[in-house]
């Protein structure tokens, strides 16, 4: 026990009294009540008001040494409450659920105290939750149970935890808005430096993100994050400067297994690893592989949604495999993204039209299976064995579906062969002209059409009737409709 004078202790109760005073009425000048407290070491009452204030004022480690103080002299519901709320503020969620039961032994009646007991509770599940989705890389999910934790505390760690799971789903806008609003309250911490390297990186600005991290590592040579990241992101960069060098050497899959390899220095690092994929497709590309060079170009642009190199040589493959209305559509949004590229690939636009346009045509030498040298002796070739084929009278027996299909292909022959047989048309169609589009001509008659091949004018018996005992001449009759 320090012994103490009767004037120290009538100042120290005078104190304690006005320092109450001032947080019943001006609930903001705390700073007034810390000092009265050293007047008088031997009472646990000053300890734990002035606990409060410093609780107040978010001082939590000066809180919780206080309270402990206090308790040597009596231990308290309200004092053990106030312990609670600081560990809950410091990320000591199991304390805080401990602290809390105990203060309810006290006072079980307390609807408040049990309330903040409950959500205390609460907030130990969801951290527990989020460290466990982060240790499975479940970032989007620990984002929503971190979420729930720092709207009811001030808690550290989840903070940070909170900004890297931000920049490691690509929120990288949002994250440093985090984390200005964390370094206003805590300084520039080492942990502070980490974050701003690790959103610079992920924006792409590798080089300002080496230069914080450095800086980092001077002030805390121990710092394994910032040391980590800085050794990934060197990495990264070293394996796609070596498959640039494999691709320029037309090393091909060389350059594939180092581009993947690249792809996982940093799986979180979205803008690097965009510019990665969209190079190993452009690998791709170059073998002739176009649906894997497309597949890799998806996953740049879905990384990278503004990489408008990747959506340039993603229309260069679905080009190559004549998926020109898709061409069209991202030549248009590399543009859009970048109007420099206007000038080099604007005619690429109009190109892809025509395109387009062309392949939209019937290819008539293709539906009569000849090809654009066919003299008219293979034109009627043709078209017979394919009439016979397609006629409706050898459909009798399929189902409808083939029915349906071979009535399509009847009519394609005989238009086909109604244009290709005549020698104005023909020229339109190797002009890349459709008569059928031009007021050339109509569609024809595919019923006409066979009546006129095979049955008058000797046209009919010339080719000797159908097989298996058709019969000829030029009173055959054919249902058709």
């Amino acid at each position: 026990m320090i012994q103490i004078s009767e004037q120290v202790l009538f100042d120290a109760k005078n104190h304690k009294d006005i320092g109450n005073d001032y947080r019943r009425i001006f609930q903001g000048h705390w700073y007034e009540m810390i000092f009265y407290s050293d007047l008088n070491p031997n009472d646990g009452v000053f300890y734990s008001n002035r606990a409060a204030c410093y609780l107040a004022l978010k001082e939590y480690q000066k809180t919780i040494d206080d309270c402990d103080r206090a308790m040597r002299f009596d231990e308290s519901s309200k004092i053990l409450r106030r312990k609670a709320v600081a560990n809950q503020n410091l990320g000591k969620f199991d304390d805080a659920v401990n602290l809390f039961k105990q203060a309810l032994q006290y006072t079980p009646e307390d609807q408040a105290l049990s309330q903040e007991y409950t959500i205390a509770q609460q907030l130990q599940n969801s951290y527990r939750e989020a460290q466990k989705s982060i240790d499975n890389n479940d970032y989007q999910a620990a984002i929503y149970q971190i979420q729930q934790v720092i709207g009811r505390c001030d808690a550290y760690k989840p903070q940070l935890l909170f900004i890297e799971a931000l920049a490691k789903v690509g929120e990288n806008e949002k994250a440093s808005k985090y984390l200005m609003l964390m370094q206003s309250s805590y300084g520039t911490t080492p942990d502070v430096y980490y974050l701003k390297g690790l959103i610079e990186m992920y924006n792409g600005n590798s080089e300002r993100a080496k230069s914080v991290l450095i800086d980092a590592m001077r002030i805390d040579p121990d710092n394994t994050k910032c040391r980590d990241l800085l050794k990934r992101a060197k990495l990264s960069e070293q394996l796609k400067q070596k498959g640039n060098q494999l691709l320029q050497e037309l090393k091909l899959n060389d350059a594939i297994e180092c581009y993947t390899e690249a792809l996982l220095a940093d799986q979180y690092n979205r803008k690097m690893n965009a510019i990665i994929y969209a190079n190993r497709g452009l690998v791709y590309q170059k073998m002739s592989q176009q649906e894997n060079a497309i597949n890799d170009f998806n996953q740049s642009i879905q990384l990278n949604p503004s990489y408008a190199k990747a959506y340039l040589r993603r229309a260069e493959s679905y080009d190559k495999l004549g998926q020109f209305d898709e061409a069209e559509n991202d030549f248009i949004k590399a543009i859009q993204i970048d109007p420099s590229f206007e000038q080099e690939y604007g005619k690429k636009i109009q190109e892809m039209k025509r395109k387009s346009k062309l392949a939209k045509k019937k290819d008539y030498y293709k539906i009569l299976e000849v090809t654009n040298q066919a003299t008219d002796a293979e034109l009627k070739k043709s078209y017979r064995r394919l009439a016979l084929l397609y006629h409706p009278d050898k459909q009798k027996d399929k189902d409808e579906e083939t029915k349906k299909i071979a009535d399509q292909k009847f009519r394609d022959v005989a238009d086909a062969y109604s244009i290709l047989s005549d020698k104005k048309k023909r020229d339109l169609v190797d002009q890349g002209i459709d008569p059928n589009d031009q007021g050339q001509g109509e569609h024809a008659d595919a019923s006409q059409v066979f009546q006129m091949f095979f049955g008058g004018g000797g046209g009919f018996q010339q080719f000797g009737g159908f097989p298996g005992g058709f019969p000829g001449g030029q009173n055959v009759r054919f249902e058709y409709r």
